[in-house]
């Protein structure tokens, strides 16, 4: 399953989905994982939920993201759930891309049994095609 929360910048989704991993952590029976472009919600999560940086690595495209996440994947077949806190911050792409990238997730949700928590910083309407993710 994939879940969007989208909304204003500012509106307190950092902070919710934050919130969320940590609360879904002691009903978990895999692993989970958060995805940021800093390191500001590194200390506000569980230790056991594993924290990455997307900065420190060489990811700059949708594409490549998505290659990022295959790799964690194939690395771990454990992994219950994946949360990526504002998916434009950590990689640019333009209305089509993310429309392709949320169509990518949910089949790599589908094949590995896994759920994908997404938010997006969106200022104006949310893509038609994304409108099925949101919370």
């Amino acid at each position: 399953m994939v879940t969007l929360i989208a909304g204003k910048k500012g509106s307190g989704k950092t902070k919710d989905i934050v919130k969320k991993a940590n609360e879904e952590l002691s009903g978990s029976k895999g692993n989970m994982i958060f995805i940021d472009d800093d390191n500001r919600a590194m200390y506000d999560l569980h230790h056991d939920i594993r924290f990455i940086n997307l900065s420190e690595f060489p990811v700059n495209s949708a594409c490549e993201f998505i290659g990022f996440i295959c790799g964690l994947i194939s690395n771990n077949y454990d992994i219950e759930k994946i949360y990526i806190d504002g998916i434009l911050n950590t990689v640019k792409m333009t209305e089509e891309e993310l429309t392709g990238f949320f169509a990518k997730i949910d089949d790599l949700s589908t094949a590995f049994s896994m759920d994908f928590i997404v938010t997006l910083n969106y200022e104006n309407e949310i893509p038609q095609g994304l409108h099925r993710f949101l919370n």
